[in-house]
């Protein structure tokens, strides 16, 4: 054949093709066929494959059921969320093209959605390669403004609300929406798909992992779902279950042989991390809850079948250690790990978010007149209040252990200074004794006194402390820090007003601790455990009201979630800040308590012979103070 005739041959099968139906592929179905996964961005680059996650089909599939006005996933981090998002993205680029909307809690995200998620994507499929080019710096290619044949994609963030004006998308996708805060024009969830009102065929995704119970944005949609989850065969029974972290069971000196066990209690089959990823395998959705147009997809981190990281026998065993450091890191790191592995809420109004109960702790008051033997150590904090100080006295043994020892109210203008003043009164009363059940006798070894808006004031009251002699180095300045990860006493001063130094107290740690320490219970032989915090009879019930007048408050600031101490009520909680003011104090030194004893040894009755007094602290005072 000549090669005019095959030319000519080649332009009619192209011709023809151009009336062609396209292909009728649902957004799994193009995924599987000419989806691509860049080397370096993924533990398993080359052809997307859903055995990497079989849970990531049917969702896919939901996207474009015409029967579905809103698909919802509210899923574990690391189980391939993003990428079923960018599969959603592809499929409209390539194979339906139309305007996309992409809603991230800010343009950072959005931004950074771009660089680590969408352009991987592009330049590792081919289909895609020749659309878009990603290197282009133009008005119809900017970073968060995407032009292809047929169609853009719009990346905007929920904080700028002017982002959402003169767009209308029949695409609308929200990812990270519990990371969002509402605008001055409302929900941005609601104002995005307002941008999808005019389109009958419109696709509506939002995507999350989970915050606060109460104040989910993903959490509440999922319950307007029908609430699909990913029930799996058990290998030894069949009995079909939702992986669930109470039915992980592990050795404690062996975690790497943690297993899955069977919830049928009649099998209760012991599954290796082999057979627990046999089980993922060969799952499927099913929902809880009537269909209404809105699908929801719920999916915790036991399901993902991603290797274990480096330096892990198993991923059960990673789970496991996981746990375990989450656990240990304390309230915070345990609600990322329930948010992000769980994929459930964290609820604020569980026991341990609670206030202690100030009538249980009024009950567990104990009769003691004279200071116990155990305590070597006397701190004392002042709360200034506009007209009045209120101070309490603690004494400490070796393992923390605390007894109340008195607390006063002194009634005063703090503004006033001179002879007779509050001040002087405060003074006095510092320099009292306290007998312990020896006979010993127990000074002041430290108090703050907190200074906060009466820096002025309080810092006179520092010079007036430094003329008392049993007072020199005794008595230093404090202000209490609210704010997040603020610890509750770093050993350094700081400037807590003007040019006044003193010490920073994290009144939120400090807070934690205090009531740590308020739920523990007496031992069941009459002792107590260390950090237990005693109380004297005299202390009345408003005492203890105060001591726990404070609640966890959870909220979210520029896109971040703050948990934080609030008094919505306006209760009185003088109590509470001298308490974990006291463990600031406490909280100063290493305390030399050998050396304390052997200076109390000397104030006994039957001490001997007066010998020189002892180092009762170590390490350095904080600078600028000669302690």
């Amino acid at each position: 054949m000549s090669p005019g005739l095959t030319s000519l041959r080649s332009e009619i099968h192209q011709f023809l093709a151009s009336f062609k139906p396209p292909e009728t592929l649902t957004v799994a179905q193009w995924a599987e066929k000419y989806r691509w996964l860049e080397k370096g961005s993924t533990s398993k680059p080359g052809r997307y494959s859903f055995d990497a996650g079989p849970y990531q089909r049917e969702p896919q599939e939901s996207y474009t059921d015409r029967a579905v006005q809103t698909t919802v996933l509210q899923w574990a981090s690391r189980t391939g969320k993003t990428e079923t998002l960018n599969n959603l993205d592809g499929y409209i680029i390539d194979h339906d093209p139309k305007a996309i909307l992409v809603v991230y809690p800010t343009l950072d995200s959005a931004t950074k959605w771009r660089k680590e998620f969408f352009n991987p994507m592009v330049r590792a499929t081919p289909r895609l390669r020749g659309k878009i080019n990603i290197k282009a710096r133009h008005q119809d290619n900017t970073m968060l403004s995407i032009k292809f044949p047929g169609g853009h994609i719009a990346a905007i963030g929920a904080n700028s609300p002017s982002g959402f004006r003169q767009i209308q998308s029949p695409v609308v996708r929200c990812d990270e929406i519990d990371a969002m805060e509402d605008s001055k024009e409302g929900d941005p969830v609601a104002l995005s798909f307002k941008r999808a009102d005019n389109y009958p065929d419109s696709i509506q995704v939002l995507s999350s992992t989970p915050t606060i119970k109460g104040k989910s944005r993903i959490e509440s949609w999922l319950e307007r779902s029908d609430y699909r989850k990913w029930f799996c065969p058990c290998q030894q029974c069949g009995t079909l279950q939702v992986l669930e972290w109470s039915q992980v069971k592990w050795d404690t000196d062996a975690t790497e042989g943690a297993k899955y066990v069977c919830e049928n209690k009649e099998c209760g089959h012991a599954h290796d991390d082999v057979g627990r990823r046999a089980m993922i395998e060969q799952g499927e959705w099913r929902p809880t809850k009537p269909f209404n147009g809105i699908r929801g997809y719920w999916l915790n981190g036991l399901n993902t079948l991603f290797p274990a990281k480096k330096g892990f026998a198993n991923k059960m065993h990673q789970f496991v250690a996981e746990y375990l450091e989450a656990k240990d890191g304390g309230k915070a790191t345990m609600r990322t790990w329930k948010n992000t592995f769980l994929a459930i809420t964290d609820d604020p109004t569980e026991e341990s978010e609670k206030p202690p109960d100030w009538q249980r702790l009024y009950n567990l008051r104990e009769a003691y007149t004279a200071v116990p033997r155990a305590v070597s150590l006397v701190t004392c904090f002042v709360d200034i209040q506009n007209n009045r100080l209120e101070l309490e006295w603690k004494g400490w043994a070796r393992d923390e252990q605390s007894w109340g020892l008195d607390y006063l109210v002194l009634d005063g203008n703090p503004l006033d200074i001179q002879p007779g003043s509050v001040w002087h009164r405060l003074m006095t009363e510092l320099q009292r004794k306290f007998k312990r059940e020896d006979g010993a006798e127990l000074e002041l070894s430290m108090c703050f006194v907190d200074a906060g808006k009466w820096g002025d004031w309080a810092f006179q009251a520092y010079r007036l402390s430094q003329t008392f002699p049993k007072l020199m180095g005794k008595f230093m300045l404090s202000k209490g820090v609210g704010q997040q990860g603020a610890p509750i006493n770093p050993r350094k001063m700081t400037s807590i007003h003007r040019n006044i130094k003193g010490i920073p107290i994290g009144a939120w740690a400090g807070k934690d601790l205090i009531y740590t320490r308020l739920r523990l219970d007496p031992n069941e032989d009459g002792t107590f455990p260390s950090g237990y915090m005693h109380h004297p009879m005299s202390y009345d019930a408003n005492y203890f009201q105060q001591l726990t007048s404070d609640s966890v408050v959870m909220e979210y600031k520029g896109g971040e979630e703050v948990r934080r101490y609030g008094n919505n009520e306006g209760k009185r909680d003088e109590a509470l800040d001298c308490a974990y003011g006291n463990l600031a104090v406490f909280m100063l030194r290493r305390w030399n308590f050998d050396a304390l004893e052997a200076d109390l040894a000397q104030t006994r009755p039957d001490a001997p012979a007066q010998a020189a007094p002892s180092a009762w602290f170590s390490g350095k005072a904080p600078g600028g103070w000669n302690l």
